[in-house]
């Protein structure tokens, strides 16, 4: 095992990314048993905010230290610009250069040996985020098409033809729906727009409650057998499990924009039903999490190791209108878990200890090369957190249909009022955080928010008329 600068032995640094757990679904939860021992032995961050509000703008944050605002290539218009040239996953959209110097680039003059395992295709080597690490298991390659190989073949030209063929693809349906009565054209389109969520969602089992854990659990289980070269460890594995779509009854509607639109009602009981369900993954997915400890501690890695457990982006269910995430910077979306554990021998390192102030979780990327070079023994409240807290919302991701909702919209009602839904929430929001308050700035067309989260935990209250010192001060 390699040494410090310090002399001291280098720790394993074991990341465990939740992807889109909020924080007020995993504190608190007496279901969430694993994860539930690492928060109340370990650190818990309670008021950890996300630099963005989608996987790739958060992770590129993370794995560069960066704001999301200052990285072009995440933070530029989806919906509008080049929305043509992006491919539906976006598994070809490039989220970083090449040449990025990311926390894994730089774990590796410690002496570290990078391993990302990826349950996400936007965290992939295609998208340049897993630029850095040595070795890169894609889950989601193989996970998202088990289920049902003939309907992923049926679907993938969509996907993988690229722009070309999505353009000829669109000019055939609108050709088509020129010859339909506009009395049903609506109705034509809607029916088709569920129909193929339900082909994506057979294709790539994301209404299972497992979509990777366990093949993660496998592979890490064979790399730590056969591959493991005993350098200190960077692992990072990222778990979807609670990621849209969810294991609901099959006549549930879960396409966030027929929501969005106005078009389905977002009624207090299909929040909640589709609320449970996201629960119900998390559930699955921290009995996943307890299985991978256990891998790392018969294998060694939790001797001297440090784990991580966090997330990338929260999730709506109805409130402020919203569903899902990739919107405005709402608690519900921005506030994300972030949980410390230490381990010696095996064992967790008893540090009980809770931080109540807003840190950014971008501030870890310093952080856990403070751990590698023995700067820091512990992350046991020692997280950086002197510095402003940003959560940036740079518009939608869903843009690749954008020329066919400009097509179609003209005719059907359903395309414009989803068209509107999309052009409204794509303008950036940026939230700022300073200690118990918080300002949403909304760069045009709407008014700024001032909220107190002490006393205004939900932001129900926009107090800036009242407290604008205040909101100049953060705006500044």
């Amino acid at each position: 095992m390699l040494l410090a600068p310090d002399g001291t032995m280098q720790k394993n640094i074991i990341l465990l990314m939740l992807d889109t757990a909020r924080a007020s679904d995993v504190y608190g939860n007496a279901s969430l048993r694993n994860i539930g021992r690492l928060a109340r032995n370990g650190t818990a961050y309670i008021n950890t905010v996300a630099p963005g509000t989608w996987t790739a703008p958060t992770h590129a944050a993370l794995f560069t230290d960066s704001k999301v605002s200052e990285i072009k290539q995440v933070s530029r218009d989806f919906f509008t610009n080049g929305s043509r040239k992006i491919d539906p996953w976006m598994v070809k959209t490039k989220f970083l250069d090449c040449s990025a110097n990311t926390i894994a680039a730089k774990l590796t003059k410690y002496g570290y040996y990078s391993v990302l395992f990826s349950n996400n295709p936007f965290l992939t080597s295609y998208t340049n985020l897993a630029t850095g690490f040595d070795k890169v298991y894609d889950i989601w390659k193989h996970s998202n098409t088990k289920y049902n190989k003939k309907a992923t073949d049926r679907i993938s030209f969509i996907f993988e033809g690229g722009a070309k063929t999505r353009q000829r693809m669109y000019k055939a349906s609108y050709a088509i729906s020129r010859m339909l009565p506009s009395q049903l054209l609506d109705s034509v389109y809607t029916r088709l727009r569920l129909r193929l969520d339900r082909r994506v969602a057979e294709a790539d089992g994301t209404h299972r409650l497992d979509r990777g854990a366990q093949d993660t659990n496998a592979a890490l289980s064979k790399y730590l057998k056969y591959n493991y070269n005993y350098a200190p460890q960077f692992i990072f594995i990222n778990y979807i499990e609670a990621h849209e779509n969810y294991p609901v009854r099959e006549s549930m509607v879960q396409d966030k924009w027929l929501y969005m639109s106005g078009i389905e009602e977002m009624t207090e009981d299909s929040a909640k039903e589709l609320h449970m369900a996201y629960r119900r993954r998390l559930e699955y997915l921290d009995r996943s999490i307890g299985r991978t400890l256990s891998t790392l501690k018969g294998t060694g890695m939790l001797d001297n190791a440090t784990v991580i457990v966090t997330s990338d982006h929260g999730q709506f269910f109805g409130e402020h209108g919203l569903l899902y995430h990739a919107m405005p910077p709402y608690e519900e979306v921005a506030k994300v878990p972030l949980i410390a554990a230490n381990y010696e021998n095996g064992s967790i390192v008893s540090e009980k200890e809770v931080v109540g102030s807003p840190v950014s979780l971008a501030a870890l990327h310093n952080s856990i090369l403070d751990l590698a070079a023995g700067r820091q023994e512990h992350l046991n409240g020692n997280l950086r957190r002197g510095r402003r807290v940003f959560c940036e919302h740079t518009g939608i991701i869903e843009g690749w249909d954008e020329q066919l909702l400009a097509m179609l919209k003209e005719r059907s009602s359903v395309a414009a009022s989803i068209y509107r839904a999309k052009k409204r929430y794509n303008r950036k929001a940026t939230a700022v955080y300073s200690r118990r308050f918080k300002l949403i700035h909304h760069h045009g067309g709407r008014k700024d928010e001032l909220y107190d989260l002490e006393n205004d935990p939900k932001e129900q209250n926009n107090i800036i008329d009242s407290h604008r010192e205040i909101a100049h001060r953060l705006l500044s």
